[in-house]
């Protein structure tokens, strides 16, 4: 029986390589967008607790040390807006991986639906080859009994 090989199988093999990476592109990218959202609620959090401690003193200390919080919160404010526009093109660059990955997915199902009905082809090719040499072979042993035959009746 011949062997099944099928010509796009390597298309196959880089399209589920192409799959993976992307995947595994797309983890990190998760990964790294939660890391970046954990970053802007801490420093949200940290700022949070340092004005409710300047809130729990007294006025006379307060008013001093609230103008360097002040200038602390601007500069914050200022870290966590870059935080918010990186997250912002992180999130739609996973968006875009996110399309590359369906459509190479997709592209893969396909190829291994094409795959898998070649297959089930040349199987149903080679049962046939299989029956037409059995066929054959049960024809001569007939022509053989049937000629050995006439020529036994003939001697």
């Amino acid at each position: 029986m011949k062997r099944f090989k099928w010509p796009l199988q390597r298309l196959l093999d880089v399209t589920a390589q192409r799959e993976l990476a992307l995947r595994a592109e797309l983890f990190t990218l998760s990964r790294d967008i939660a890391r970046r959202r954990q970053a802007i609620v801490t420093r949200r959090a940290a700022l949070r607790a340092t004005l409710a401690e300047l809130d729990r003193q007294r006025i006379e200390q307060r008013i001093p040390q609230q103008e360097v919080f002040m200038a602390a919160v601007a500069t914050d404010e200022r870290t966590i807006a870059r935080l918010k526009k990186k997250l912002a093109e992180m999130e739609s660059l996973r968006a875009e991986k996110t399309r590359q990955f369906m459509k190479v997915k997709a592209s893969r199902q396909t190829l291994e639906r094409l795959r898998e009905e070649a297959r089930r082809r040349h199987r149903k090719e080679m049962e046939l080859e299989e029956l037409k040499q059995l066929d054959e072979s049960s024809q001569i042993s007939y022509v053989r009994k049937v000629m050995a035959a006439h020529i036994r009746a003939a001697s």
